[in-house]
């Protein structure tokens, strides 16, 4: 009978095991420091659910945050890294239907920009692909950015060379929705290391991947050469960013979405409005009331009074310089076959209010604008309070504001808990744009 050999590990090895392991138990409790109360606060999820989703946070989302934070690691890149975080967790309010908990991550980079990966595509390939497998989506289109906005090993060297040390872009975000007891997968990709590596903007670069999409690019044309025609033309600095994508088949789900995210330096009510309608190019009943309720709640978001006059042309300076997490983001989200695309607009509240209590505020407030229970009933402030506890200075980071016949207004609250340990400022000039 063979004898049984132990291979023992050097220790170099055993040391470096002992520290993903303390790092994927950090991750774990950290996710469900804020998911658990934040599960519960909705109501709309039953225990096993909540148990199902965070189990499937501690297999394949705390393994994926990187080591812990006090060793070294890329910079994180989310708005939650306002508090030193690399998780994103959001609050979903419609006006009607339930709420939804949700999160993103950024594939943490590397240390330094070095080795056969050093800006953490491949790394960041395998774990999409694995959290796909495991969540039944669909990687077509997934697949096909990976070919379009993904590196060659020649491009690889150029952009290392090349791209500023304090310019941060993550290689990939991940994001899950939570509807019941399913879990829906988004993934969102940069265009700025593409730009570095070719010399093209990355709106070209972008616009380009989405006319290549398979299946049914074709299919989202009218939308692009609308997005298309709008950038060309309009006055402000709006640039395209960002294309995020519902990891669905579009062949199946009719309502699958490509996001196009821009971004602006002003934060002026006219911008905006400019690019919310595309520039004047969507004027339907929907676009016109979005635009309304955004203008009811525009000095609210931008902490300022609500009682007086609206300078429609001000754009109020940002608090925090030296990050692309300023100004104005938004998204143009072009569905198959949908002449006419929606908007959405993100408003980094931290930039304008001093306080997180302010903000708890004005989001209270907002939502009562909207007629919207989470603050007609206080339930908002409540959710923030029994998550965070004695714990007022967290990262409220953004607010989202959209409108749909269907869904009637609907926003987004981004938040995270403070990491204690690491520096708290945010990632740089975090990789927005290069000009």
């Amino acid at each position: 009978m063979p004898i049984m050999q132990t291979t023992i590990p050097p220790p170099e090895v055993e040391s470096q095991e002992a520290g993903k392991s303390l790092a994927v138990q950090y991750w774990r409790e950290y996710i469900r420091s804020v998911m658990v109360p934040l599960f519960h606060a909705t109501g709309s999820y039953t225990s096993a659910e909540q148990e199902s989703h965070l189990q499937f946070m501690d297999k394949l989302v705390a393994p994926n945050l990187g080591p812990l934070p006090t060793e070294p690691h890329g910079p994180y890149t989310p708005p939650a890294s306002l508090v030193g975080s690399p998780f994103d967790p959001s609050l979903n309010m419609a006006a009607s239907g339930k709420a939804k908990a949700r999160f993103d991550f950024d594939i943490v980079g590397p240390a330094q920009r070095t080795g056969s990966d050093p800006f953490a595509e491949h790394a960041a390939r395998k774990v999409a692909l694995h959290i796909a497998s495991k969540t039944g989506s669909s990687t077509q289109w997934l697949e096909n950015l990976f070919t379009t906005l993904f590196l060659s090993p020649e491009e690889t060297q150029t952009v290392v060379t090349q791209m500023p040390a304090d310019i941060a872009a993550p290689p990939l975000s991940v994001g899950v929705d939570f509807d019941g007891s399913q879990r829906v997968m988004k993934c969102y990709i940069h265009g700025v290391r593409k730009s570095v590596a070719t010399g093209r903007s990355s709106t070209d670069i972008l616009l380009q991947a989405l006319r290549n999409l398979e299946p049914m690019g074709d299919s989202l044309s009218a939308g692009v050469e609308l997005l298309e025609d709008y950038l060309s033309t309009t006055p402000n600095d709006a640039v395209l960013m960002l294309l995020g994508i519902d990891c669905l088949d579009p062949t199946l789900y009719p309502e699958t979405r490509v996001k196009c995210y821009l971004h602006t330096r002003s934060n002026s009510f006219s911008v905006a409005r400019d690019v919310m309608t595309l520039g004047g190019r969507l004027d339907d009943e929907t676009s016109r009331a979005r635009i309304e309720l955004l203008r009811s709640i525009w000095s609210i978001l931008r902490n300022e009074p609500d009682d007086v006059p609206m300078d429609e042309e001000w754009s109020k300076p940002d608090r925090i310089g030296s990050t692309g997490y300023s100004g104005l983001q938004f998204t143009i989200e072009i569905a198959p076959g949908h002449t006419f695309p929606d908007t959405k607009i993100y408003v980094p509240v931290f930039q304008y209010a001093e306080t997180t209590q302010e903000v708890e505020r004005n989001v209270e407030l907002m939502l009562q604008k909207l007629g919207n229970e989470w603050g007609l009933t206080g339930r908002y402030r409540k959710t923030m309070q029994t998550i965070f506890g004695s714990e007022t200075d967290y990262g409220q980071t953004y607010v989202s504001f959209a409108y749909s016949k269907t869904k009637g207004a609907y926003t987004t609250s981004y938040f995270a808990r403070p990491i204690r340990q690491v520096d708290t400022k945010l990632a740089g000039y975090f990789g927005i744009r290069l000009n």
